[in-house]
């Protein structure tokens, strides 16, 4: 009885997450009440508040579970490659593989922080904690391909890799406004631009095909 108890109580709260988080996209987050997040999940407010603390603690649960998933395939992908060049060129493929595969998701993020880092500052500092680290997975790749040998290095790091992900989130914008604004062949041009700078005159490297063990 107990265990089929916990059973329902996660699939309740799993309930509620999937709603929240299709009404965070359509409704913004001010245009979401857990009112109508209850009634959408068939529940009531109360059950809501067993799992979650408030509203914000239901904003960061959506957007872990958002990214999550993608992060850590990619950390998985990335970590499979022999060398930081290769490391690199595929973090680039999976930023792309991100925009075309997963789009709603990116919508859902993008519309958060620009709707509630403003106005909540709890909600700014989780979304500076995602891209203090999303800029320090590239700066090490690089960092380590500046001390063994392969990158050069013309720019502090630090700034490549904030330069590297602003170019991402300027695409997934244009893409989603206008999406025959950016072809796939841009990824291609963005990544020869990036290794134009980290290794001048050098063919750029292509990740080798990993199988990963489930």
């Amino acid at each position: 009885m107990q265990r089929q108890r916990k059973e329902q109580g996660e699939q309740t709260r799993q309930v509620i997450i999937d709603v929240t988080t299709r009404l965070f996209a359509r409704q913004g987050y001010a245009g979401t009440s857990l009112d109508l997040i209850a009634k959408e999940a068939k529940t009531s407010k109360s059950s809501i508040f067993w799992h979650f603390e408030n509203k914000e603690d239901l904003l960061f649960t959506v957007v872990d579970r958002a990214m999550s998933e993608w992060e850590v395939k990619a950390g998985s992908e990335i970590l499979a490659q022999p060398d930081p060049p290769r490391q690199l060129s595929k973090l680039i493929e999976l930023y792309r593989d991100l925009a075309e595969e997963r789009p709603d998701t990116l919508r859902l993020l993008l519309g958060l922080l620009l709707e509630t880092t403003d106005a909540n500052e709890n909600v700014k500092k989780r979304f500076q904690r995602m891209y203090r680290g999303y800029r320090t997975s590239i700066q090490i790749i690089i960092e380590e391909g500046v001390n063994h040998g392969y990158f050069e290095r013309r720019l502090p790091t630090e700034h490549l890799a904030a330069m590297v992900l602003a170019i991402f989130d300027g695409l997934f914008v244009q893409w989603f406004l206008d999406k025959n604004a950016v072809p796939d062949a841009i990824f291609e041009s963005v990544k020869r631009t990036v290794f134009s700078l980290l290794m001048p005159g050098k063919p750029v490297p292509a990740p080798e095909e990993t199988r990963l063990h489930a």
